[in-house]
């Protein structure tokens, strides 16, 4: 698999394919926060929280929250709901081995769903993982433009 290309591609994660993820035999979901799940303040509402909870019988699986930010705020119900590891340093492989600990998953049991090329896409794709890509905003030009900057970048350093 190549390391930057995703299993699925989605605009948001209500459109994530459940049956694919079950075919793929996936156990255990490791979910960005921030723009994956916070895009556009829906980790608040009802329908969000409605919708993991609905995913997760129907599938089956165990869900965990992994972010690099900072936990937010006291009073998010969804972080109550669902564990969570923040300032996780993704995409480090010590980050998702956590996650695969807590849902008790192994790596080919486990996806990783998210918008970070880096963090999310490659972070997952390098331990062979199940990876999704959330962004409103696909498009394949965009997307290997966003990937030839970092390149130029990390080729900088």
């Amino acid at each position: 698999m190549p390391i930057f290309k995703p299993s699925q591609i989605a605009r948001s994660i209500y459109e994530i394919d459940g049956d694919a993820l079950q075919r793929a035999g996936i156990k255990g979901l490791i979910l960005d926060w921030n723009n994956t799940l916070t895009k556009n303040s829906e980790f608040s509402s009802d329908s969000l929280k409605t919708w993991l909870k609905d995913f997760q019988t129907r599938y089956a699986v165990k869900l965990i929250i992994v972010s690099n930010s900072k936990p937010p705020t006291q009073g998010n119900g969804l972080v109550n709901d669902i564990p969570a590891l923040f300032e996780a340093g993704k995409p480090k492989k010590r980050a998702f081995f956590a996650a695969m600990d807590i849902l008790g998953t192994r790596i080919n049991e486990t996806a990783v769903i998210g918008n970070g090329i880096i963090t999310d896409l490659w972070g997952g794709n390098r331990l062979g993982m199940y990876t999704i890509f959330v962004s409103p905003s696909w498009t394949k030009p965009r997307f290997i433009g966003a990937l030839k900057r970092l390149m130029v970048k990390v080729l900088r350093v």
